[in-house]
């Protein structure tokens, strides 16, 4: 019997396009929440905001590797049909990973953080982030400085999974090189790219 496969976009073309925009927004200044402009129809357990930010990104020359979590059947029917993207067996062949589980996230290390000659080959992590754009008191947070960013930022700690700051010290320290990570939220995305540094 066929499986259903969720709709994806219900306007493929304005809404990539508007998600798009999102995603250089927030790579363009790093930390900052930027609203995603649309929620589109995923497989169940993934947010309508990550399922854009898939179709958005996603096609046949970017291999991707779902987490466990993300790596349902459906997922995969989804990803197969709307994107065409080969199936990464090991987070480092992947173009974009999906992360769901921020607890068991591979160590960044496991990703590929390009070479040297072509630095831009190197992994993009979607990583889901549920406390994205919550405020509470007496929060943590790193302070963060780079490209993008108005003399130094402020990223809550509680947006990021256990360990994640002295992970991206290391990443941030192979430049040109490293992985980039956009953190997805339920209804906003925060860009990390890889020339972002942390303290605190």
């Amino acid at each position: 019997m066929l499986q259903p496969i969720p709709a994806g976009f219900s306007r493929p073309v304005f809404e990539s396009q508007s998600t798009f925009r999102a995603v250089l927004q927030a790579m363009a200044n790093p930390g900052r929440t930027v609203p995603m402009p649309v929620a589109a129809q995923g497989p169940q357990g993934w947010s309508g905001s990550m399922a854009a930010l898939v179709l958005t990104l996603c096609d046949m020359d970017t291999p991707i590797w779902l987490d466990p979590s993300a790596a349902s059947p459906e997922a995969l029917r989804f990803v197969r049909f709307h994107c065409g993207s080969p199936q990464a067996s090991a987070p480092h062949e992947a173009a974009f990973a999906v992360v769901l589980e921020p607890k068991d996230m591979p160590a960044l290390r496991a990703f590929t953080p390009g070479t040297a000659e072509f630095p831009e080959r190197s992994s993009t992590l979607l990583l889901w982030s549920a406390n994205l754009g919550q405020a509470g008191s007496g929060v943590r947070e790193l302070n963060i400085k780079g490209p993008g960013i108005d003399g130094r930022g402020e990223l809550p700690l509680h947006w990021l999974p256990e360990g994640f700051a002295e992970q991206w010290r290391a990443n941030a320290g192979l430049f040109p090189c490293g992985v980039d990570v956009i953190l997805v939220g339920p209804e906003a995305v925060v860009g990390l790219p890889r020339t972002v540094t942390m303290e605190g």
